[in-house]
């Protein structure tokens, strides 16, 4: 199976080929970061070029979706109140983004997939202060509890087998203590701006997320923290889920708006991905889609010789 992964190398259903006893975190996953920024917006917004159908086609399977509450202090129903954002902006200049519209997306990609998985970061952000479990109680309320078969929601990484046909909840928010086992995987909690030494839950997740660029001489240190996130992740048990995210930015600077950064850090990347062997985790990219995939289908390969 793992020699058809390498020869086919089919991104839309890249993991069909692998046994259903592998570990997700034992993995390696091509991921995408703010991964609805791909409407008209601002540069210093805009992370994505691909919509999310066609991140899911060319082998993503992680998704970071960042949501606020609406614009507006009109009465919207508890399933279509969330909307999609990057910081304090919506990701479009000229609609509002929907998490129900990119959910369904997600959904009939599954259906039409049944034996891919895909990761779904969920967070609270925007320029709205959040009541304690406010999210959590809009989610389940309005998105997750009326299609829980839809749902991986138990708080470890799954096999691949239990997970085929579903989204994996990574839960970047707060809920009642009551509602930890069975509200995904705990991801609540980093140290922002980490270059990647600290892990979080004990064994369980692991994460580099240095994010902060000063000036554009950073990120030069932002691909040696990429590479040795890399390495421990080669090295330590696959039971610990590594998140390795090669964005960052600089809303003040425009030489470090995400699209440059994004340019400018690939050699890094493809350095990493050349030195390192064996796993390399969840790998969170702004603009994948640059030389026809080729960072993804390359985080997709390893999958062959590491399995």
């Amino acid at each position: 199976m793992s020699a058809g992964l390498k020869k086919r190398q089919n991104l839309a259903e890249w993991m069909s080929a692998l046994d259903d006893s592998i570990a997700i975190s034992a993995l390696s996953i091509p991921g995408t970061h703010n991964s609805a920024a791909h409407h008209l917006a601002f540069p210093s917004v805009r992370c994505q070029g691909a919509s999310i159908k066609n991140q899911l086609d060319n082998g993503i399977r992680f998704l970071d979706l960042r949501l606020s509450k609406p614009y507006s202090s009109v009465c919207i129903s508890t399933g279509n109140r969330l909307r999609v954002v990057h910081g304090a902006f919506p990701v479009a200049l000229t609609h509002r983004v929907k998490l129900s519209q990119v959910l369904s997306v997600i959904f009939e990609f599954l259906s039409t997939h049944p034996r891919e998985t895909i990761i779904v970061s969920l967070k609270n952000e925007g320029p709205f202060s959040w009541a304690p479990y406010e999210l959590s109680t809009i989610l389940w309320d309005g998105y997750i509890g009326p299609a829980k078969d839809k749902w991986f929601l138990e708080p470890g990484m799954p096999h691949l087998g239990e997970a085929r046909g579903k989204a994996i909840l990574f839960r970047r928010f707060t809920c009642a203590d009551n509602m930890r086992h069975t509200f995904g995987f705990p991801a609540t909690a980093w140290r922002y701006n980490t270059t990647g030494q600290d892990t979080i839950n004990g064994q369980l997740l692991a994460v580099q997320d240095f994010c902060e660029l000063p000036t554009p001489h950073a990120i030069k240190d932002k691909a040696v923290y990429i590479e040795s996130h890399m390495i421990r992740a080669s090295h330590m048990s696959s039971s610990t889920l590594f998140v390795n995210f090669t964005t960052g930015a600089n809303f003040w600077n425009p030489c470090c708006w995400p699209k440059d950064v994004a340019r400018a850090i690939r050699s890094g990347v493809n350095n990493a991905l050349n030195k390192t062997k064996g796993r390399c985790g969840i790998l969170i990219m702004d603009f994948p889609e640059n030389d026809n995939w080729f960072i993804v289908r390359t985080v997709v390969a390893r999958n062959a010789s590491d399995i």
